[in-house]
């Protein structure tokens, strides 16, 4: 399997591990440090404004990757992230850190939209699947070691200076982008008329069905990244970050076992399963218990392994290579919605009170049962492209 891929793909996948790892070693330290600041009560924000900006950047991100290229859109992610995270010891009070977080959330609204993009142009249609879960596996390895790291890293630097840790290592990703070759055929140059956004640069109604699985989806991710800390401290566990390490081995796991999967089988079938999987996630974290909490790592991770490699080869499916990046936009737009939603709604209902855990997650459990109601009877639109993209 590995031979069947270029080079460039090879130095992608190492770049989206080093991004990823980069943003992410600070996450579980965020509701610590704003509470910190004296922003308790603005635990949400940490996650929402993040992905409002990101979801905000997607129409920009993906305009300029249909064209300016795919390689500029990634290098601009990286140059927000390593400028934010510099800046971060600098500010502190909770409006200029809740301030950073908005801008930082432009590195993620860019650097994935040009990846995905890139995948598309280099990788033919009967192997999508199989690359958008090899790409997914090392931006899950990154969210991981960043998770599992972070609490031990701080421990051995400091915060402060873990920030600046994340800006080198998000300037590390962008050094190999430089030796990667664009893709895009007859990129344009950047000028003012490449900023101008139109309503359908927000919308690509192509991208319509796995939008909206995303978009339901996505909310039990929103939920975990921005409480899942504080459920951890709740049951005593001391490793803010062991949930998401443990959800990330196990995503790895399946993704390495099944790449295939939705190549084989279809997008649909790969998206019920795991959302089905996420529901019986949702349900065991409504009982607050530590053996509950550790299973539900495992099968959030099976939900994640099957579910998002087979919904992003679907959105490329139905652009069938043109304005490839409006549509992958749209599907981030809708992946930033969902986790703003689970952040701010799960943060409201949570209200720092532990016993409330059941109802955020009886609350979510509602919303992915949506999901499959999409998935089993709103759907109709599944065909697979046979066409090689660019």
């Amino acid at each position: 399997m590995l031979q069947r891929y270029t080079i460039q793909f090879w130095l992608l996948c190492l770049s989206t591990l080093l991004f990823f790892f980069s943003f992410t070693i600070i996450i579980p330290e965020l509701p610590d440090y704003i509470t910190s600041l004296g922003g308790g009560d603005y635990k949400g924000f940490t996650i929402g404004l993040f992905t409002i900006s990101a979801g905000l950047s997607r129409p920009i991100s993906g305009k300029l990757a249909d064209l300016i290229g795919r390689r500029p859109v990634m290098i601009f992610g990286g140059l927000v992230c390593v400028v934010v995270s510099f800046f971060y010891p600098l500010f502190s009070s909770v409006f200029g850190f809740l301030f950073l977080r908005f801008i930082h959330g432009m590195s993620t609204g860019f650097m994935p939209t040009g990846t995905v993009a890139y995948i598309a142009d280099i990788v033919p249609s009967d192997r999508r699947g199989e690359a958008m879960g090899l790409v997914g596996v090392m931006n899950n390895v990154g969210l991981m070691s960043g998770n599992a790291l972070s609490t031990s890293i701080v421990s051995m630097i400091g915060l402060n200076n873990l920030f600046l840790l994340s800006g080198l290592i998000s300037l590390l990703s962008i050094s190999i982008i430089f030796w990667m070759k664009e893709t895009l055929p007859y990129p344009q140059k950047l000028s003012f008329k490449s900023f101008h956004v139109k309503l359908s640069d927000f919308w690509d109604n192509r991208a319509k069905e796995p939008a909206i699985v995303m978009l339901l989806s996505v909310t039990v991710f929103g939920t975990i990244i921005t409480l899942i800390p504080d459920y951890s401290v709740g049951l005593g566990i001391k490793n803010k970050g062991l949930f998401v390490s443990i959800m990330t081995i196990s995503t790895v796991m399946v993704r390495l076992f099944t790449a295939k999967f939705s190549d084989k089988y279809g997008r649909l079938i790969s998206c019920k399963i795991g959302t089905s999987l996420y529901l019986v996630a949702c349900s065991l974290l409504m009982f607050r218990q530590i053996d509950l909490f550790y299973t539900s790592a495992i099968i959030c991770g099976l939900a994640s392994g099957i579910n998002t490699p087979a919904i992003f080869a679907w959105v490329v499916d139905v652009a069938k290579g043109k304005n490839l990046g409006r549509s992958v936009a749209t599907l981030f737009i809708a992946l930033e919605a969902g986790i703003t939603i689970g952040a701010f709604s799960s943060a409201y209902i949570y209200d720092n009170v532990f016993s409330n855990f059941t109802y955020v997650f009886m609350f979510l459990s509602c919303i992915i049962l949506l999901a499959m109601g999409y998935l089993f009877f709103g759907v109709t639109n599944t065909k697979i492209s046979n066409e090689n993209t660019l």
